[in-house]
């Protein structure tokens, strides 16, 4: 064992024995158990977790940062606060106070775990994302506490939001581990919130002491209002949905598009732009146009050419028809409009042979 290793050993044996015997001397005493409670029990673990911290730096340095940084002080400042709070609430009889602590201690935490996102944002993005939103969980729980303090119902529409923010933060960790796409969900984080805010407020509304009758009137404008903000959030996440899908469509396409088996000619720029729409994006209209052209000059009628072009005409995307944003199907869908084109080259101009001049 190194030198500085049995230094910072001993300093954590004698950290302990301090705070254990202090305990001891305080325990008789009148408010000793308040004090063991406020000071000795949160210093307790503070050192428990930075002596973890020093004994993963070898073996995980992004733990043990993790640890030392943030979960050790938010442990803490925790503790600290909430045996503060139940000694004030014991000596004054005020809830009120408890509701304060409560705001108090979770806003500081939130406000630790963001700045320990930041840490994680250029290496672990999943972490750094995940870490925002538990961040973002406790802020919106502090706030319900703060506003729970002058009026109770008042609680419920943040509780809600961090409902919202706790599942955001379990979907973003598992990222890592599953193979799943939930951007359009995340950068609609706000509107689902929004939305969830909103049907807390409308039961903290009805909750307030009034005349029956007004109730109608409440529930008339919540449906408003709610019909516009589902309306609101679900347009941004069929558009956040759709650019994603053009994204992985674009990636999948450079990876697959040499499958494309047409030979270069002085008109191929045209025809390479139609086959990228269609086969990356599944938009016809450019190839549909093209292929028309070439064949009316070969001397086809309307009805050959429809016969001819029927699979490409009646050709529909899955992927556009049902909004959804996964990158196999995608895969799978870009692979089947490449040999959609290469059959179809095939059968007009090539017979058993696709590499014909002027293809």
């Amino acid at each position: 064992m190194k030198t500085h290793e049995i230094t910072s050993f001993t300093g954590y044996v004698i950290a302990y024995v301090v705070l254990i015997t202090t305990a001891l001397l305080l325990m008789p005493m009148p408010f000793g158990i308040y004090v063991i409670l406020v000071v000795a029990v949160p210093s307790l673990v503070l050192v428990t977790l930075l002596l973890i911290s020093d004994l993963l730096r070898g073996r995980n340095p992004q733990l043990s940062g993790f640890v030392r940084g943030t979960l050790a002080p938010s442990l803490f400042i925790y503790l600290l606060i909430d045996a503060i709070s139940s000694m004030l609430v014991t000596i004054y009889h005020l809830t009120i106070i408890s509701y304060l602590m409560n705001f108090l201690a979770l806003v500081i935490i939130g406000a630790l775990l963001i700045r320990s996102s930041n840490q994680y944002a250029s290496t672990r993005h999943d972490v750094s994302q995940s870490l925002r939103y538990i961040a973002y969980l406790l802020i919106a729980l502090g706030l319900g506490y703060l506003f729970g303090a002058v009026y109770k119902p008042l609680f419920y529409p943040f509780a809600l939001v961090s409902i919202i923010y706790l599942v955001l933060a379990s979907l973003t960790a598992l990222t890592g581990a599953v193979d799943i796409d939930i951007n359009r969900f995340l950068t609609s984080s706000r509107s689902l919130a929004a939305a969830v805010f909103g049907i807390g407020l409308f039961y903290v509304v009805l909750s307030i002491p009034k005349p029956a009758q007004w109730n109608i009137y409440v529930l008339i404008a919540f449906v408003i209002i709610a019909s516009i903000a589902i309306t609101y959030a679900g347009y941004k996440l069929l558009i956040s949905g759709l650019g994603n899908v053009e994204v992985i469509e674009d990636e999948v396409y450079e990876a697959h598009k040499r499958e494309i088996r047409v030979v270069a000619s002085p008109e191929y720029a045209r025809l390479e732009e139609a086959i990228s729409d269609f086969v990356a994006h599944g938009k016809k209209d450019k190839i549909i146009m093209y292929l028309t052209h070439e064949l009316t000059k070969d001397g086809l009628d309307y009805e050959e050419i429809m016969a001819r072009l029927d699979k490409l005409i009646n050709y529909s995307s899955i992927v556009k028809g049902r909004g959804r944003v996964s990158r196999k199907l995608i895969e799978m869908e870009i692979r089947d409009r490449a040999n959609l084109v290469n059959e179809l080259f095939k059968q007009l101009y090539g017979g058993g042979n696709t590499n014909n001049e002027g293809w």
